[in-house]
């Protein structure tokens, strides 16, 4: 804990415009304030926003506009869509600025306070100084990022305030740069979340389930056929509302529903055959009795033997989805004696036959081109007890999404008139009518990207692979590869259900720009999440302790050389100048931005110090 004694008002002057709409909204969000009574507020609101943040301010303003009895999605899309046309159309912007916004929020009780900048903490001598302050290294202010863990609201001015200091980095989130260009159904699911962390949650889980349920949809990637398949591992501390995740399962309920009405079906078949046998007595000698049909379902337990969760798959025509909201179900069953269960996974990420023996029968069976979708939620600790250690082959199949949530209390009755699983399962029946179309097509549909998205794919990754290659080594590299085609999967499932608008299907399914963008967004916001459980399986080192970063002198060189905001080219430099080989000076820069947190990934080789006061051993370099 660190004492503030005070806030500085000023600050909120020095903060930029966007991230005071963010703050104020997240705060409207969070406390279920309407602030859009009366068509003039809520068009002033819409313009205000579309003058500030443009397309970015599209997923806020329904943010902030759901709270309203009469809010409906497409009025509040087409309103929005018209004051960006007239932004273009126009100059004349009727005196309408983004004031109105803030005056409303004030009129409705929102009050902000803001944490004090770097600058004022390091006059007032309440933190240690970072490294080398000789150098006046200047260290970018976090405070105000719309998602920074330094609380921000509900605080007062007050002197003696206590505020906990957590993660200083952030991971960056995903939903607010894609909200806008999402296929509908993604959208109507993204709006259920009452905060970016809740809606990037629901968003993955969604993506992850319904890549199980079109298994008709199939791609050529690198030579091989592959399915629209994912697995995904949502990390996050006890009661961080991870399990709410649990509600997308709702998404493919009619599937589930129709499997097991057709495997009753199966049953009673079998029941009626059987009995006429029987009744022909003597007559019935020397036939063959029919075979039972196998259990089948579309769900498959995660919290069973490794030969029990096979059999399900093959049951079910090699295909299935595994939810478990406890990794450490999955982890056990890895564990066993049962068989080679991480095997099994591997393979089943690429598609590849799995083989297995049934003892009872003394049958051997083979899983052939399984379609398995993977959700598993779980916290830091249960991720060790899944993938021990960064070399383990299953850590480069997973996405992984890692949430920090604030410890606050938040808002726990819900002005909706539906449930989430009421919300979940209404969209479930548009997922179900995409299902239909998709059995209609005989031998599946193949999903394409165009030339000039194949190359822009191409030109997204290999800057990835140069970018972390040196960074985290190779065994990271392994998981850029992997994130390709998953991030291929999720343009695929973002297209598919573009297909609820479709009365007869294509011939194939070309990838929309937009599906393609929002995949890649998706797939570098998640590689950043990666690295940051990467670093955690990675073995300490020596001189690493929980109280404080010692870095090596080398290293702690480098980083007071380095600028608030860098790129690769400033370290290649700075390195040179200091002696420090190239690949040992990424490596350093993989350790800043995974392993310690001094430094945050911005964009594709760009960076930025973060304000981690007193996190840094106080040693200059000599």
């Amino acid at each position: 804990m660190n004492k503030i004694t005070s806030f500085n008002p000023i600050q909120w002057a020095k903060v930029s415009k966007a991230e005071q709409i963010r703050t104020v909204a997240n705060l409207i969000v969070e406390m279920n304030i309407d602030i859009t009574e009366g068509y003039n507020n809520w068009r002033n609101i819409a313009f205000g926003f579309s003058l500030e943040l443009g397309e970015e301010g599209r997923s806020i303003f329904h943010d902030i506009s759901r709270f309203n009895a009469g809010y409906k999605y497409e009025e509040c899309d087409k309103l929005y869509s018209n004051c960006i046309k007239r932004l273009h159309d126009t100059t004349d912007h009727s005196g309408i600025t983004i004031a109105s916004f803030f005056k409303y929020a004030k009129e409705a009780g929102i009050d902000i306070k803001v944490a004090p900048s770097h600058d004022d903490v390091a006059r007032n001598g309440n933190f240690a100084s970072l490294a080398n302050p000789a150098k006046g290294a200047n260290m970018t202010n976090m405070a105000m990022a719309p998602n920074a863990s330094t609380a921000i609201n509900g605080t007062t001015a007050e002197a003696g305030v206590e505020h906990e200091v957590a993660e200083a980095i952030p991971l960056p989130t995903f939903c607010d740069k894609v909200t806008g260009s999402l296929p509908l159904i993604f959208r109507d699911i993204s709006s259920l979340g009452k905060t970016l962390t809740e809606k990037d949650m629901l968003l993955l889980a969604s993506i992850t389930i319904l890549s199980g349920a079109f298994p008709e949809a199939y791609a050529i990637y690198d030579s091989s056929k592959v399915y629209a398949n994912l697995f995904t591992f949502l990390v996050a501390n006890a009661a961080s509302g991870k399990g709410r995740t649990t509600s997308c399962l709702k998404l493919v309920s009619l599937i589930e529903q129709e499997v097991r009405e057709a495997n009753k079906q199966e049953m009673d078949d079998y029941q009626q055959e059987l009995a006429d046998i029987r009744a022909m007595g003597r007559k019935a000698s020397g036939m063959p009795l029919p075979k039972e049909p196998p259990y089948r379902s579309l769900i498959i337990p995660a919290n069973c033997s490794s030969t029990a969760i096979y059999q399900a798959l093959h049951d079910n025509h090699d295909q299935g989805i595994t939810f478990e909201t406890e990794a450490d179900s999955l982890a056990n069953t890895l564990k066993s004696d049962y068989g080679n269960f991480s095997d099994g996974l591997r393979k089943g990420f690429h598609h590849e036959d799995i083989t297995y023996r049934r003892r009872k029968e003394n049958e051997h069976v083979e899983i052939h081109n399984p379609k398995w979708t993977v959700y598993l939620t779980g916290t830091p600790g249960q991720v060790t007890n899944l993938i021990p250690s960064a070399e383990n082959g299953l850590f480069s199949r997973f996405l992984f999404m890692k949430v920090d949530i604030p410890a606050k209390w938040h808002n726990v009755f819900s002005k909706s008139n539906r449930t989430i699983d009421e919300e979940m399962e209404a969209i479930g029946k548009r997922v179900y009518d995409i299902h239909l179309i998709l059995k209609k097509k005989q031998g599946g549909i193949e999903f394409k990207l165009t030339e000039e998205q194949e190359d822009k794919f191409n030109d997204f990754f290999n800057k990835l692979v140069e970018e972390y290659k040196d960074m985290l080594g190779r065994d990271f590299v392994a998981n850029i590869y992997r994130m390709g085609l998953s991030a291929y999967r999720i343009a695929m499932i973002l297209s598919i259900t573009r297909l609820e608008d479709t009365t007869s299907l294509p011939e194939c399914i070309i990838c929309k720009n937009e599906d393609l963008e929002c995949a890649l967004i998706i797939a570098d916001t998640l590689m950043q999440h990666a690295a940051r459980i990467f670093s955690t399986l990675l073995p300490s080192k020596e001189g690493d302790d929980v109280m404080g970063i010692k870095l090596s002198p080398k290293s702690e060189k480098l980083f007071a050389a380095l600028p608030a905001s860098f790129n690769r080219q400033m370290v290649l430099a700075a390195a040179q100048k200091l002696g420090i080989a190239k690949r040992t000076a990424e490596k350093y820069v993989g350790e800043y931005v995974s392993r310690y947190n001094l430094c945050k990934r911005v964009d594709n080789g760009k960076y930025e110090k973060a304000d981690l006061t007193g996190n840094l051993q106080d040693s200059t370099p000599r």
